[in-house]
């Protein structure tokens, strides 16, 4: 079945890939100089007690999870859609001494062109909320997680810092253009439930999770405390 990707989806690629400027990186460290979202090694956890196999971090940007990621299962797929983010990606995984495990694949949600059943967990970490209609993307990651496999992924909420960054426009009701001129659309808990039914995957977990980052180099330089709604699916069958 072709997938029709929204157009304002389809604009941000290179708009993404434009953002991760190889150049400007120092040694072998991402490119905003964050660590890894606190829920990835949970995620790892998650998919190693499930005895993953292969898992896939999508989109895996500049690499800041993978080494979080590496313990949840033998072999790490890195999926995005920019080659830029994935050449800084690599240098984080040789710096982490994890390079032999991870496959690199320049890969879109809407459309991942890999097999039904072919992977044993996704994550899918601050991608859902700068998609106008993430349902196609929630069942694309479906489609590819084996029967038992584990999908973890997060929606911002209101209280993120990103609503209150100055440069940042509402456009409508919890929908935003940041100054990238990225789409962000941010959820409460009766958002994150009607999309899930929408989609017939009911969430086996809900949480709220709060953490601060340090200053991004270029864009919102100050220290800042993020919010998500991070869920867990499990897909049916065996």
């Amino acid at each position: 079945m072709t997938i029709r990707v929204p157009e304002r989806d389809a604009a941000a690629i290179p708009l993404w890939n434009d953002a991760y400027d190889t150049t400007a990186v120092q040694g072998t460290g991402n490119l905003w100089g964050d660590p890894p979202v606190p829920h990835a090694a949970i995620a790892a956890e998650v998919f190693a007690a499930s005895g993953a196999a292969v898992i896939l971090d999508l989109p895996c940007g500049d690499g800041r999870n993978l080494p979080a990621l590496a313990p949840g299962a033998p072999i790490l797929l890195a999926g995005d859609t920019s080659r830029n983010a994935m050449v800084i990606a690599e240098r984080v995984t040789e710096k982490a001494g994890i390079r032999d495990k991870v496959v690199f694949l320049e890969v879109d949600a809407f459309a991942t062109g890999l097999l039904d059943n072919s992977v044993d967990g996704v994550f899918c970490w601050d991608l859902l909320g700068h998609l106008t209609e993430p349902e196609h993307a929630l069942r694309e990651l479906h489609r590819i997680v084996r029967p038992g496999g584990h999908i973890v992924a997060n929606m911002w909420t209101m209280n993120d810092c990103q609503v209150s960054d100055p440069n940042i426009k509402e456009i409508a009701d919890k929908e935003y253009i940041d100054h990238f001129d990225f789409y962000c659309r941010f959820y409460d808990r009766e958002d994150l439930d009607a999309l899930l039914r929408s989609v017939h995957m009911p969430a086996g977990s809900v949480e709220v999770s709060r953490w601060w980052e340090p200053p991004h180099a270029g864009y919102r330089d100050y220290e800042h405390e993020h919010e998500s709604l991070i869920f867990t699916i499990q897909k049916n069958g065996s």
